[in-house]
C-alpha cells in the first residue's frame, strides 16, 4: 500500500567476516568470558524487583571497588566521557573555578567539557613524561583557591600514573573539592577514595574491570554530597546526580524512573564486580604488578625503550613504548595486527606520533600474554628494519 511512497531502496546489509584481534591496546580491552555471557541474560524493565536487586549488587560492588564508605555511589549510562561531565556539572557551577592539572588528553577533554559550561577552567601543565608533586599542585591551589581541582589517576594517553596521596588533604585546606579520573587505573592500580580524600571520581568498564564500554561509575564524598544538595545551579538532566541517586536507591527505596538503562550494561556492570570481588583486590592489583614487570622485563631484553622514564611514574595497565629513530609508529602497529592478530596503537594527543600504546590488562594480565605481545613486537621490529623504513 505504500511502497510507492518509498524513496530510500532496502540497504543490502550482511554479516562481516571479523578476525577478532587480541586486544592490548589501551582500551577498549577483552572481555572476561563470564561477562560475555552476561550481556546476553534477559532484558529488564526499569521498575521490577530484579532491576533493583541487580542495582544494589552493583553498588556494593562499586563500595568495595572504589574502597568507599559513601552512599552516593551509582554508574551513569554512557562511556566515560559522560562520567567527566557528570561530575564537573553537578560539582562546579558555571562561573565557579576549575583547577586542571594537565599532562594529558583527558585533562583537555575535562578543559573542554567545562568550558563549554560556563565554568572558569584554569589548567596548568607539566611535560606529559611526567608527574605532579604536591608542591607544585599547592602552588596553584593557594593562588586560585578553585571550587575544585581536576586531576587524573591513570593517564592512557601518556602511560603514567600520578601518586594521590596527601592530595585530598591538601585540597581541603583551600577549600577545594578533588575530582579524580580513574577509569585506566581503577582496579589494576591502588586506589583507596576515603583514605585519600577523593571527593568524586568516574571510572568506565572497558579497561581493567574487562567489560564493554557504555557504562560509568561514579562516586561522590559527603562533602561533594553537600555541594550537591546546597548547588544554585543545574546540570544536564540526564546527568543529574539528584535525579540518579533516586533510581539508585542511594538513600533508601526510592525506586525514581529517570531514564531507561541498558540491561545487558548493567548485567555487564554486574558480572565484572563479580570478577573482581572473587579474585579480591589486593590480588588483582599484584597481578598487575607482576605482568607489567614481566612485559617490562621482555621488551628491555628486545632492545625497547620506555617513554616514561622514572619506573614509579609508569602505569602498570598502559605503557608507552618508543621505537628506535626511523620506525613509523603506525606502519609498526598495522604490521602487528597483520601478522600476529595483536592490537595494540600508536600515541594519542601529547604523544602522537612518539610512542606505543600497548595495554595488559583485566583479564588479559597474565605473564603469558605479557611475552606474547613483548615477541610479537620483538619480530614487528626486525620485520620492518628490512623494509624501507
Amino acid at each position: 500500500m505504500f511502497a510507492s511512497h518509498m524513496i530510500v531502496p532496502v540497504p543490502k546489509i550482511e554479516d562481516r567476516v571479523f578476525k577478532k584481534p587480541l586486544l592490548c591496546g589501551p582500551g577498549p580491552c577483552d572481555l572476561w568470558p563470564s561477562v560475555a555471557e552476561a550481556v546476553t541474560r534477559p532484558v529488564l524493565s526499569p521498575i521490577c524487583d530484579e532491576f533493583f536487586n541487580v542495582l544494589a549488587d552493583i553498588r556494593a560492588g562499586l563500595k568495595y571497588l572504589f574502597q568507599t564508605e559513601s552512599n552516593l555511589v551509582l554508574a551513569v549510562s554512557a562511556s566515560g566521557n559522560a562520567g567527566i561531565e557528570t561530575v564537573i556539572a553537578n560539582l562546579v557551577a558555571p562561573g565557579e573555578t576549575l583547577l586542571i592539572a594537565t599532562r594529558g588528553i583527558w585533562d583537555e577533554r575535562a578543559y573542554d567539557v567545562a568550558k563549554r559550561q560556563g565554568i572558569n577552567a584554569v589548567q596548568f601543565r607539566i611535560p606529559f613524561y611526567t608527574t605532579f608533586s604536591l608542591e607544585q599542585i599547592e602552588r596553584e591551589l593557594k593562588k586560585l583557591k578553585p571550587t575544585a581541582l581536576f586531576i587524573t589517576h591513570g593517564d592512557s594517553s601518556t602511560g603514567t600514573v600520578q601518586n594521590l596521596v596527601g592530595l585530598g588533604d591538601l585540597c581541603h585546606k583551600y577549600g577545594t573539592l578533588l575530582i579524580i579520573d580513574t577509569v585506566v587505573s581503577i582496579a589494576a592500580e591502588p586506589f583507596f577514595m576515603d583514605e585519600w580524600g577523593v571527593d568524586a571520581l568516574y571510572t568506565s568498564t572497558q579497561k581493567a574491570l574487562g567489560g564493554p564500554a557504555g557504562i560509568s561509575p561514579v562516586a561522590f564524598s559527603k562533602r561533594a554530597e553537600e555541594k550537591i544538595k546546597n548547588r544554585k545551579h543545574d546540570p544536564p538532566f540526564y546527568f543529574d546526580i539528584k535525579f540518579l541517586a533516586q533510581q539508585w536507591n542511594c538513600y533508601g527505596n526510592t525506586r525514581l524512573y529517570h531514564h531507561t538503562m541498558s540491561p545487558p550494561l548493567i548485567w555487564a556492570l554486574r558480572c565484572c564486580l563479580m570478577e573482581v570481588c572473587k579474585i579480591t583486590l589486593p590480588k588483582f592489583w599484584e597481578r598487575h604488578v607482576q605482568t607489567t614487570a614481566q612485559f617490562h622485563k621482555r621488551l628491555q631484553e628486545y632492545g625497547f625503550k620506555f617513554l616514561i622514564p622514572k619506573p614509579e611514574d609508569r602505569l602498570v595497565t598502559v605503557t608507552t613504548v618508543v621505537l628506535p629513530s626511523g620506525y613509523d609508529y603506525m606502519e609498526f602497529v598495522k604490521y602487528l595486527r597483520a601478522k600476529h592478530n595483536i592490537l595494540i596503537f600508536g600515541g594519542l594527543g601529547p604523544t602522537a606520533g612518539k610512542a606505543l600504546r600497548v595495554g595488559i590488562m583485566g583479564v588479559n594480565s597474565s605473564i603469558e600474554i605479557a611475552d606474547t605481545v613483548a615477541h610479537a613486537m620483538a619480530d614487528t621490529l626486525r620485520a620492518l628494519t628490512k623494509s624501507s623504513l
